[in-house]
């Protein structure tokens, strides 16, 4: 059986509707003011320096104003931020308002105030990978606060995670 191309992509979201990711809401002060969007694919790359990675679908509108920036902000959501993680994956949402909770670090950077970690970065590399861009930023600096409840990113939705095995 010969698969096609949109076999394999179809396949290809279904296999990671199915796989859970962490949230983040990556943020930016650029010079049409601050810039933000929801990201499931924050991930660590090293300790030694400190590196992170995340892609964006497209290197326009806030996702081209982040990639442009230079240093970013990426806060690593909980439960207590589902509304705000949504707000912030659609066109038009609401963003930046004061019941969001916003606040300014020294450094310029529009800082989430109740989230859990909040890691101050530079974006070190792009690459271009298909219709998407691979971001590898090294961590400057790490915001820290109380913990809440982890959320993940399941099949086009943000859940609760259950009680570990």
């Amino acid at each position: 059986m010969t698969t096609t191309q949109t076999d394999l992509e179809t396949a290809f979201k279904a296999a990671f509707r199915e796989h859970p990711a962490g949230v983040a809401l990556i943020t930016a002060n650029t010079v049409e003011g601050p810039v933000g969007l929801t990201a499931s694919s924050v991930a660590s790359v090293a300790v030694d320096p400190a590196t992170l990675v995340f892609s964006v679908t497209r290197s326009t509108g806030s996702a081209g104003l982040i990639l442009g920036a230079d240093t970013i902000l990426v806060h690593l959501l909980d439960a207590r931020h589902q509304a705000i993680a949504q707000e912030y994956a659609v066109s038009g949402g609401e963003r930046f308002t004061d019941e969001q909770n916003w606040s300014e670090l020294p450094t310029g950077e529009p800082h989430l105030g109740d989230v859990r970690v909040a890691l101050r970065c530079r974006i070190v590399n792009k690459i271009a990978v298909g219709s998407s861009m691979l971001a590898v930023a090294e961590v400057l600096s790490a915001h820290t606060n109380e913990s809440g409840a982890p959320m993940i990113y399941l099949d086009r939705a943000f859940h609760l995670t259950g009680d570990a095995i």
